[in-house]
């Protein structure tokens, strides 16, 4: 019976009707408030969902020639998650929950169609795991990435002869003209989320392996780091020999921008440098 389209379609829509029911919470409340919480800094989150429904639509094609036969192994599969949505939503842990909604958003599909639908699914639904809050989570990272940030930025400074001093995460003018404290906000974390997520973006599209894709998606760290570093650097650097006001302030709020727009130049450069070798290997 199960094997009839119309009927196995029919209960996929009932299914997703109840899974956005149970998780009402995550998608209407859970997931803006956290989205818009200044401690996560997840502003970017907004756009992870909008790609993974564009993946969907654009490789629709492959995902209805993917449509088989009922799998058993995919309904066992949906069990754990669904216990696991289950403790989230009646504990309110939100990172819990947001696992859960992926692992269904694999596993169902797995259950009705086959194991070749799971696959499809696995990257737009795995996606979705740049929407975790891992922030407030990371503090431990956080710190380390200031510190590490701080000594980078304070090494290159010494290195140009700026006449500067660090104190764990401040860096100073000697005659004490200028003065920055590198904050949490500014660790470079939420940086290296966003670079992680649109770097996977990339790679999906522009790589046509999984290697290559990975290969990609190993560099969005690094360059994301070294971009903080940059910008330490250059607000360090400003506001010594220029302005410690414009450093602080309007150099401050606007050149993240900057930084991570080179950061992505830099993401396409190795993009093509991963195709050109490829492609040269392949001769």
């Amino acid at each position: 019976m199960l094997k009839e389209p119309k009927l196995r379609l029919g209960l996929l829509a009932a299914v997703a009707v109840t899974v956005v029911w149970g998780f009402s919470s995550l998608l209407f409340h859970h997931a803006p408030d956290i989205f818009s919480d200044p401690k996560e800094d997840m502003s970017y989150g907004w756009y992870v969902p909008v790609f993974s429904l564009y993946v969907l639509w654009t490789e629709r094609e492959k995902l209805v020639k993917s449509l088989g036969a009922p799998s058993w192994a995919g309904l066992v599969a949906t069990l754990p998650f669904l216990f696991l949505g289950f403790l989230g939503v009646r504990g309110i842990q939100i990172r819990l929950e947001i696992v859960a909604f992926i692992g269904l958003l694999i596993t169902v599909p797995w259950a009705f169609f086959g194991r070749e639908t799971a696959k499809q699914m696995l990257f737009p639904a795995g996606f979705l795991l740049f929407c975790l809050p891992l922030a407030t989570f990371l503090d431990v990272i956080t710190v380390h990435l200031r510190l590490f940030g701080t000594a980078m930025a304070y090494a290159i400074l010494q290195g140009v002869g700026a006449a500067v001093v660090r104190t764990g995460t401040m860096i100073s003018a000697t005659d004490g003209s200028f003065a920055i404290d590198v904050a949490a906000p500014c660790s470079g974390l939420r940086s290296i989320f966003a670079l992680m997520a649109l770097t996977a973006g990339y790679a999906y599209f522009n790589q046509p392996t999984w290697l290559r894709r990975g290969l990609l998606f190993a560099c969005s760290v690094p360059l994301a780091i070294l971009g903080n570093v940059m910008r330490i650097l250059t607000i360090c650097l400003v506001g010594t020999y220029c302005s410690s006001e414009f450093a602080t302030g309007f150099y401050h709020d606007y050149s993240g921008y900057v930084v991570f727009l080179v950061a992505i130049v830099l993401m396409v450069a190795i993009g093509e440098a991963i195709t050109r070798v490829a492609r040269k290997g392949a001769k």
